[in-house]
C-alpha cells in the first residue's frame, strides 16, 4: 500500500495504477499519509463502498472504476527528514513532482496540509476541472491565537505527553480503532520539535491571499468542523471569499476524516463528477 521511488517523496496509494481518475490527499501536522485511509479507500471504490479496493481486474483501462489515490508524507513526517526549512511553501514545493507526473481531478488537504493545498494551487491546470477541499484547516492566525494553540499544545502534552491508542480511543468515541492506531502512529514517529518549528516557520500564519491562486476551472470547498468543538477552521474567514464553498459538519471535531469520512467524499466527487 505504501511505496518509494526515487522521484517522488514517499506515500501511500490506494485503488488501481491504471484508473483514469486521480486523487492527491495532503495530511495535516504531525500526521501521516494514513490519516486518509476511509477516504482513500471509498474514492478508490468511487465512494460506493467503504471497503478498500486493490485492483479492479476488468478487460480495459476505460473500464477501472474508482481513483487511483496517493497521499504523500510531507517533509519532517513519517520518518521523512525535514526540508531547509519549515515554510508551508517549502512543503509544498517537494510534493511537485506529484503534479509534473500527472494530473489530478481530486485534491484534498486536512488541517496544515490545507494550507499546503492553497499553496499548490498556482501549479493546478488552467483548464483541467479541479475539485480541491480543504479539511477544516486555519487560513488565517492572528499572534495571540497562535499564542493560545501552542499553550494548549504543551499543556496536551504535559498532561498526557504520549497518548495511546486507548486514550485517542476514550477521548473519541466516533473514531474506529485503525484510526486511532494511525494518529498514535502518527505523533509517535513525527519529530519531538515538529509543532514549533512548523508554528515558528510560518509567522504570520496567514495563507488566506492564496484562495486569489485557484484556477477558473478548480472547484474550491472548506469543510469546517462543528464550532461546537472548537475545530481549525472558522466560517467567518472563509465566507468572505466568493467562490469558495463552505459548509460546517455537524457533530464533528477536527479529525472529519476519521468520524465522517463520508461527507469529504461526498464534497469532493460533487465538483467533478456533479
Amino acid at each position: 500500500m505504501g511505496y518509494a521511488s526515487a522521484t517522488v517523496p514517499s506515500a501511500s496509494q490506494w485503488g488501481s495504477p491504471i484508473a483514469s481518475k486521480r486523487a492527491l490527499l495532503i495530511h495535516g501536522l504531525n500526521s501521516s499519509s494514513h490519516t486518509f485511509h476511509h477516504v482513500a479507500s471509498m474514492l478508490a471504490a468511487k465512494g460506493g463502498s467503504s471497503a478498500f479496493v486493490f485492483l479492479q481486474r476488468l478487460s480495459t483501462c476505460d473500464n477501472i472504476i474508482g481513483y487511483l489515490v496517493v497521499a504523500p508524507n510531507l517533509l519532517g513526517h513519517a520518518l521523512r527528514m525535514p526540508g531547509v526549512d519549515f515554510r508551508v511553501q517549502t512543503l509544498a514545493d517537494d510534493l511537485l513532482p506529484y503534479l509534473q507526473a500527472a494530473e489530478y481531478d481530486i485534491v484534498i488537504g486536512h488541517s496544515m496540509g490545507g494550507a499546503v493545498v492553497l499553496s499548490l494551487l498556482k501549479y493546478l491546470p488552467r483548464t483541467r476541472p479541479t475539485s480541491v477541499v480543504l479539511v477544516d484547516s486555519s487560513v488565517e492566525l492572528t499572534a495571540d491565537q497562535m499564542t493560545v494553540r501552542r499553550a494548549k499544545v504543551y499543556n496536551d502534552v504535559r498532561v498526557k505527553p504520549n497518548p495511546t491508542v486507548e486514550d485517542y480511543m476514550a477521548s473519541n468515541l466516533l473514531w474506529m480503532r485503525e484510526d486511532a492506531i494511525w494518529r498514535s502512529l502518527g505523533t509517535q514517529i513525527a519529530r519531538a520539535t515538529n509543532y514549533d518549528d512548523h508554528m515558528d516557520g510560518n509567522v504570520p500564519w496567514s495563507f488566506s491571499h492564496l484562495f486569489a491562486d485557484r484556477p477558473s476551472a478548480a472547484a474550491l470547498t472548506v469543510l469546517i468542523a462543528d464550532p461546537r468543538s472548537n475545530g481549525a477552521s472558522k466560517l467567518e474567514t472563509v465566507a468572505k471569499f466568493k467562490d469558495v464553498r463552505a459548509v460546517i459538519v455537524p457533530n464533528t471535531s477536527h479529525w472529519i476524516q476519521y468520524e465522517f469520512p463520508e461527507v469529504i467524499v461526498e464534497e469532493a466527487l460533487r465538483n467533478v463528477e456533479g
